[in-house]
């Protein structure tokens, strides 16, 4: 993840407060030095807000998805329950604001967000996190509303998990998730 950190350029990235993005790329370092859940838990407050909050994206927001992506696969335990929640916090505001306008901040989120796509489809499959495979569900979605080269493998992943007896307590969501898909 770091390597991803240092390629971009936080200076010229504004975050929500129309400030550089220094902050958001400390931020980022932290969670990848995090030591224990309350050090991760500040790093992703401070995360999400400089680069996202209802109802807004900030330049910053599609660096920041980059590298909570290339985040996962290193991640694990509470680093990787939050990286996907805050993931799917973005991925989702991204698609909401796609849909009323379109809107380059958000088309920047969402592929960044696509990038991840393999690794939701095998966090849903394999995590015994509950919480983890709640954010891959909603990623993998995001992902095929989005994207329709991604949409059969997006349908295709959510109706395998609908067949695994470990996910019985998310065949709602799953379904949910299913049902918009058909629908896009």
């Amino acid at each position: 993840m770091k390597v991803e950190i240092d390629r971009h350029d936080w200076t010229s990235l504004r975050s929500l407060w129309a400030e550089d993005s220094l902050i958001l790329r400390a931020a980022l370092i932290d969670l990848c030095e995090a030591v224990s859940d309350g050090d991760v838990d500040l790093a992703i407050q401070r995360i999400e807000d400089e680069s996202v909050s209802p109802g807004t994206l900030s330049e910053s927001s599609a660096a920041a998805a980059r590298c909570l992506v290339h985040g996962i696969y290193s991640f694990n335990g509470h680093s990787l329950t939050r990286a996907l929640e805050t993931l799917a916090i973005i991925a989702s505001e991204g698609h909401k604001q796609l849909q009323a306008q379109t809107r380059e901040i958000a088309k920047e989120c969402l592929r960044g967000i696509l990038l991840g796509f393999p690794a939701y489809c095998e966090v849903l499959d394999i995590s015994k996190n509950i919480d983890c495979r709640s954010s891959a569900i909603d990623l993998i979605l995001i992902c095929g509303l989005n994207d329709p080269d991604v949409r059969p493998a997006a349908k295709f992943a959510l109706e395998s998990a609908m067949t695994s007896d470990d996910l019985v307590e998310m065949s709602d969501l799953i379904s949910n998730s299913l049902t918009e898909l058909d629908q896009a």
